[in-house]
């Protein structure tokens, strides 16, 4: 599976990963599972003219990007607005060795973990049971920022 980078992120396609984390990468497609609850909120035609036209976009049911990410021949970047859909693909077979967290902003009676990373009870559920399957959990902006860990909030 081709997927080279996981990274959960409320904003989506936005400066950061324009700028910073595309050319990083080293990735040809931009794959944006969404779950059937936020796929009616989602604007498909301002993410497509928020990335460089060089760069494929797909979006697909969070439980539709497993198959697909399976066949594909590309280098792709995985990006979720939810901790959710992270762990719907991982349900589904999704194996990854790590999780980025670029952007969960603040909600009430979250905790602040970092600048644009806020944390609920069942945020801190979701990443629990991330953790507990192996899988690096990090938070950082973009990639030449230091990498704070998460794991220090979860218990």
């Amino acid at each position: 599976m081709p997927i080279v980078f996981a990274r959960v992120d409320d904003r989506l396609i936005h400066g950061q990963i324009v700028q910073a984390w595309l050319p990083e990468l080293n990735v040809d497609e931009v794959l944006i599972p969404v779950s059937k609850s936020r796929a009616a909120m989602l604007n498909r035609g301002l993410l497509r003219l928020s990335l460089p036209y060089e760069y494929k976009l797909t979006i697909l049911d969070s439980h539709d990007c497993m198959r697909y990410a399976l066949d594909a021949k590309q280098r792709i970047f995985l990006l979720m607005g939810t901790l959710q859909e992270f762990t719907d693909m991982i349900e589904d077979g999704l194996q990854i060795k790590s999780l980025n967290i670029g952007g969960m902003h603040f909600k009430e009676n979250a905790q602040k973990l970092d600048d644009n990373v806020f944390l609920d009870n069942q945020d801190k559920r979701l990443l629990k049971l991330v953790r507990d399957l192996g899988i690096t959990i990090e938070t950082r902006a973009v990639p030449t920022s230091q990498s704070i860990s998460v794991l220090e909030v979860l218990g």
